[in-house]
């Protein structure tokens, strides 16, 4: 299959095979449905990088080539020490291993390591230990903090690491925000231009109506779950305002004001995530 040179990659994105804890529902769209969506904005190709799991590989593959795109196997490895994308894999991947270990599996498959979102805010990436990775999500459009971008990108440089940018998809309305553009036409390829720095990263945020719409989906897809979370978790009068949040939030049809509530807890984000970065200093 030949492509122009120059196409644009989604390197990370996650289908309804990927699990969260309190909130079950992560990932929200088919493996079929999250390629249709990266055909139609336009892209050469993605990876599938569900968490911990492979599950999604051959609904993605077989759509991927009926739709004339690249397929790249991928899976987010939660490892001891934070997350890590292995992409070019040809099987599972053991979660909770160290990062060293995982690294050295993703090797034994033939693929490559890439530290996935290393500064999260919320403290799921590998951090400094990213230089051990083949190479490094230097932007992730799930990071709206934005301070954790810029200190991963900065860090990247100064170590001189192959770098990608990526969205962290959670839905197909989400693919394509942010991608890595390099001159590739198979999944062999892709890995060798990232290892090789051959890379142009095409940055852009998650809009934070589609994170509101993935919000709301995920907690009514996982009610019972969330419900039955906050009843054992929480103390009152914490699981009544909680109980009551919630339902205000899915059914409520004032949809602007979620929306610029959204905006505000993302600015606060910046805040916190500027603290959060010292610490690493």
């Amino acid at each position: 299959m030949d492509l122009p040179n120059g196409q644009k990659f989604e390197l990370h994105c996650h289908s309804h095979y990927s699990r969260g804890t309190k909130i079950p529902c992560e990932g929200i769209s088919s493996p079929r449905d999250i390629v249709r969506a990266a055909r139609k904005k336009g892209l050469a190709g993605l990876a599938l990088t569900d968490h911990d799991t492979n599950r999604g590989w051959e609904e993605a593959a077989e759509e991927a080539e009926r739709m004339g795109l690249v397929f790249i196997p991928g899976i987010e490895i939660s490892t001891k020490g934070g997350h890590v994308l292995g992409l070019g894999l040809s099987g599972g991947i053991k979660p909770g291993i160290s990062v060293d270990e995982t690294i050295d599996r993703i090797h034994e498959q033939s693929g490559i390591a890439i530290a996935a979102h290393p500064f999260n805010i919320r403290g799921w990436g590998c951090r400094y230990d990213m230089k051990k990775a083949d190479a490094v999500e230097a932007f992730n459009s799930m990071c709206i903090d934005r301070v954790s971008n810029a200190f991963t990108e900065r860090l990247a440089k100064r170590l001189g690491m192959p770098s990608v940018a990526a969205t962290d998809a959670h839905s197909k309305e989400m693919v394509g925000a942010a991608t890595t553009e390099m001159y590739a036409h198979d999944a062999d390829s892709v890995l060798r231009e990232i290892v090789k720095k051959r890379t142009v990263l095409n940055r852009g945020y998650m809009p934070m109506n589609i994170l509101v719409d993935w919000a709301k989906t995920r907690m009514s897809v996982s009610y019972d779950d969330v419900m039955s979370y906050i009843k054992s978790n929480y103390w009152q009068p914490k699981a009544w305002i909680s109980e009551a949040l919630m339902h205000k939030f899915l059914f409520s049809r004032r949809r602007w004001g979620y929306n610029a509530l959204a905006k505000f807890g993302a600015s606060c984000s910046v805040v916190y995530g500027g603290i959060k970065m010292l610490t690493y200093l």
